[in-house]
C-alpha cells in the first residue's frame, strides 16, 4: 500500500479499482477492517446517534426529562457522546475516501452519513 492510505491497528485496505475488478476483496477488507475497529455499525447506519438536546431559555433539556434541565456536566457527557459519534462518522467515511479514485470519489462524497456513503458505493458496483 503506498503512502497516505488508512491504516488503523495496522491493517490496510486495498484501493477500489474504478472498473470493479477488486470489488469482492476491497468490500471484504473495507468491513473486516471496520469490524476491527468497533466501527461496523456505521456502515450499516446501526450505530446509535446521540439525541440532540432542546434549547429553551438558556437551558438544554433531553428527551427523556423534558422538564429537566441538564446539568453542565450533563451537558458535557452529551457533547463528548456526539464528538465521539461524528468522529467515528469521519473515520468510516474517511477510509472509504482514501481507497477509492477521484472519478469515484465525486460520485459519492455528497452522502450524508457513512451508511448512506457505502450504499452509494454498492450501488455503483
Amino acid at each position: 500500500m503506498g503512502p497516505g492510505q488508512p491504516t488503523m491497528s495496522n491493517l490496510e485496505v486495498p484501493n477500489l479499482e474504478d472498473s470493479g475488478s477488486n470489488w469482492v476483496t476491497y468490500k471484504k477488507r473495507v468491513i473486516n477492517l471496520l469490524t476491527h475497529e468497533g466501527l461496523e455499525r456505521h456502515l450499516y447506519g446501526t450505530a446509535p446517534k446521540p439525541e440532540e438536546l432542546r434549547e429553551v431559555d438558556g437551558k438544554w433539556f433531553n428527551k427523556e426529562e423534558p422538564t429537566k434541565p441538564l446539568t453542565r456536566k450533563e451537558i458535557k457527557e452529551h457533547d463528548t457522546k456526539i464528538d465521539i459519534f461524528v468522529q467515528q462518522e469521519a473515520t468510516v467515511r474517511e477510509v472509504i475516501y482514501q481507497t477509492v479514485s477521484q472519478y469515484t470519489f465525486l460520485r459519492i462524497y455528497k452522502e450524508e452519513t457513512s451508511a448512506e456513503l457505502w450504499i452509494k458505493l454498492i450501488s455503483l458496483f
